[in-house]
């Protein structure tokens, strides 16, 4: 059996002891590096979610905006002539139409910043699905009530004794209104948004080459042209390839956001708003100048005119520029914009006429002030009810998705 002398146990005693002491110092230095990585980390996700809400909190204000912009538009009772003659008359509808016309263009750059946003996350398939049941559902789910609203209002004039073309043509009419609400109401917008995104979608592989932009860039300048000449329809409403061009740029501004911020705070205020004012003006001109040259047959208030594209740009940039509005977070944009945008036309149609009539609030013999005094009123009474109706639909979690977001 093995002895050890008291020198040599302690001299093991001495190395177990500094062992000890190098294995608590690692562990104590490992503990310090692993604390220094997690607050690093905890800072680095503060930083990205404060990015992100900053980039949220941009986006609610100015879809604030534009959906208010977009009621505003829809609230116009039109003359019996649609446009006026004189052009004082003229003038008077061309500003309080063009005003607003900005705010079509704007959802699509916002669309294409969240699609951006998203477009690294998730297959193509995966995102038109989310898209499909946050956004088509919705809109289908409107269509069939703006339909039964639609009958409803037939069967009431036909058991008054009055003409009921959808009984004695039922298919014919059902695709009338079909065609209707489809092409001449604010229900285009989603038909059109899906399909822009999906070509947009198609090309991903190419999303961020400038020759793509380009591309695009020309199809809406096409749409500009066309509206002078008419090869193709030209309401802006069946206008799918016009549209694409400002979800690329959405896309492309989410990329280079940070350089887009820094370019946009170190603008002058006051030139973004004399670029906006004068881009204004010359859609106003354009406007006017289509009333004279087509004579009736064409929209001289079409979105993709060559002066509002470039209004709505400069538009977008001063908004940017302004920032969020505080109050604005209030009324949560985010999950009310979209319902809004469902119902407000219903409204609009369907609810609206069962007050003016009765008042015999038409717009016949009325002058163009007296038109955008009504509008006005119009459209607070519609923006309140929608936002109301939203807001309440928002509170029933069974039925909330019918407001989509």
């Amino acid at each position: 059996m093995m002895k050890f002398s008291s020198s040599s146990l302690q001299r093991a005693n001495i190395i177990n002891v500094s062992e000890k002491r190098v294995f608590k110092k690692r562990i104590y230095n490992f503990k310090q590096r692993l604390q220094e990585l997690i607050t690093q980390k905890i800072k680095e996700m503060q930083s990205t979610i404060q990015k992100e809400k900053a980039n949220y909190d941009f986006i609610d204000s100015l879809r604030f905006i534009a959906i208010i912009t977009i009621v505003i538009e829809h609230s116009y009772m039109w003359p019996p002539s649609i446009y006026f003659q004189t052009r004082g008359e003229q003038l008077i509808q061309t500003i309080t139409m063009e005003l607003f016309k900005f705010g079509t263009i704007t959802f699509y750059i916002l669309a294409g910043f969240l699609i951006g946003d998203k477009i690294h996350t998730t297959t193509s398939l995966n995102y038109l699905k989310r898209r499909f049941d946050g956004t088509f559902k919705p809109w289908l789910f409107w269509i069939i009530i703006f339909l039964i609203l639609i009958y409803a209002d037939i069967t009431v004039i036909y058991f008054k004794g009055g003409d009921a073309p959808a009984f004695e043509k039922p298919f014919e009419f059902f695709w009338g209104r079909i065609q209707y609400i489809i092409a001449d109401t604010s229900f285009w917008f989603i038909l059109n948004f899906l399909g822009s995104i999906s070509i947009l979608l198609i090309f991903r592989k190419y999303l961020y080459q400038y020759w793509l932009g380009i591309l695009l860039g020309f199809c809406s300048i096409f749409y500009s042209i066309n509206i002078y000449f008419e090869w193709i329809p030209s309401r802006h409403t069946t206008a799918i390839l016009g549209f694409v061009v400002y979800l690329w740029l959405g896309v492309i501004m989410n990329k280079y956001f940070q350089a887009f911020n820094s370019f946009i705070k170190k603008s002058n205020v006051w030139l973004l708003v004399f670029l906006t004012a004068i881009t204004f003006g010359f859609s106003c001109l354009e406007s006017l100048f289509i009333m004279d040259y087509s004579r009736l047959k064409t929209d001289p208030y079409n979105t993709l005119r060559f002066t509002n594209i470039i209004y709505s740009l400069a538009a977008f940039l001063l908004l940017y520029k302004i920032g969020n509005i505080k109050w604005i977070k209030n009324l949560n944009p985010r999950s009310s914009t979209y319902g809004i945008h469902l119902v407000h036309y219903i409204i609009i149609v369907q609810i609206l006429p069962l007050i003016f009539k009765p008042l015999h609030i038409t717009p016949e013999g009325k002058s163009s002030f007296d038109l955008v005094v009504i509008q006005y009123g119009r459209f607070l009474f519609t923006y309140v009810v929608s936002y109301i109706l939203v807001y309440l639909i928002n509170k029933i979690d069974r039925i909330k998705w019918i407001v989509g977001q």
